[in-house]
């Protein structure tokens, strides 16, 4: 019995020291807290920075439970960061869907700033064209209002030939130099003029149109006066004797009035010319008559080349 006791003693004895045996090899295992081969127990001691009251194995056993719960620390601070980082890839569909919904909400913003700028630009422009609407309306109404008044006279055409009946007749010329002045020319016939005979006549004349008496759609009716100057070559007869002849020139200053057709290249115009002429040649010789006042009239018809 006492045997027994003693075995039973051992064996609890060993299972203590095995234990104790296991741990110091386990905090021997651990590089952390084992003592180098070169160093002694008080300089390892020293090295681990051991509580002074502290055996060295004690403070090798705390030291390497201290260093596992710190790397189980750190295994669930990197299992916590491991979620953390799922938890933000998981968020960040999210956030680029936010990204998109911006973008699309700025997207409709502009769309919709850029409709309303088209509005107003189609606003203003509608609102210059009745503007513009409104002018021509006015124009239009201030022209048919003119219709039929008086107003400045500026020629559409150029040049144009025609026939003149009267004193004289024959043919006509009237080159326009200006909007509103032309020269008048022609070459004829003056038949029994006055008390003299016939003969040639030749004359120049630069004339103004300074206004329009009538202004419409069919025609202008412009007033115009002028200067210019003649020549002519007669003959006349003298108690019962014929044969005769003379000479005049003379100082023209035509007034008159012209209808300016503006669909057709033709007008008509109707003409007084007093005219201070000088006499000579055989006239002059026979009658002692130096100078003469006369009016002449005449009316003509002019085709417009230009």
């Amino acid at each position: 019995m006492t045997g027994a006791r003693s075995r039973i003693a051992l064996t609890c004895v060993s299972s203590v020291f095995a234990l104790l045996a296991l741990s110091g090899l386990a905090g021997a295992q651990n590089p952390a807290v084992a003592c180098r081969s070169t160093e002694t127990q008080p300089e390892c001691h020293a090295r681990l920075k051991c509580k002074a009251s502290e055996d060295l194995e004690d403070c090798q056993k705390r030291l390497a439970n201290e260093g596992n719960a710190g790397r189980r620390d750190g295994a669930d601070d990197r299992g916590y960061d491991r979620d953390a980082n799922q938890r933000d890839r998981d968020r960040e569909p999210d956030n680029d869907r936010g990204d998109r919904g911006d973008r699309n909400d700025r997207n409709d913003r502009n769309d919709r700033n850029d409709r309303s700028d088209d509005r107003d630009r189609d606003d203003s422009d509608r609102g210059r064209r009745d503007r513009r609407e409104r002018s021509d309306d006015g124009n239009r109404r201030r022209q048919r209002g003119a219709r039929g008044r008086s107003k400045g006279f500026e020629s559409s055409k150029t040049f144009g030939v025609g026939l003149e009946l009267g004193a004289p007749t024959g043919l006509n010329g009237k080159y326009f130099l200006s909007k509103s002045g032309a020269l008048d020319f022609g070459i004829g016939w003056i038949y029994s003029h006055y008390y003299y005979g016939d003969g040639m006549h030749i004359y120049g004349d630069y004339l103004w149109h300074p206004i329009s008496l009538v202004s419409a759609s069919a025609f202008e009716l412009p007033f115009y006066v002028g200067v210019g100057l003649r020549y002519w070559d007669f003959d006349y007869c003298d108690d019962g004797v014929c044969g005769y002849g003379g000479s005049a020139v003379g100082v023209r200053v035509p007034v008159g009035i012209s209808f300016d057709f503006n669909n057709v290249p033709l007008d008509i115009f109707i003409q007084l010319v007093p005219v201070l002429d000088f006499l000579n040649g055989d006239y002059y010789d026979r009658r002692r008559d130096r100078a003469h006042f006369g009016v002449d009239l005449s009316a003509g018809l002019r085709y417009w080349f230009k």
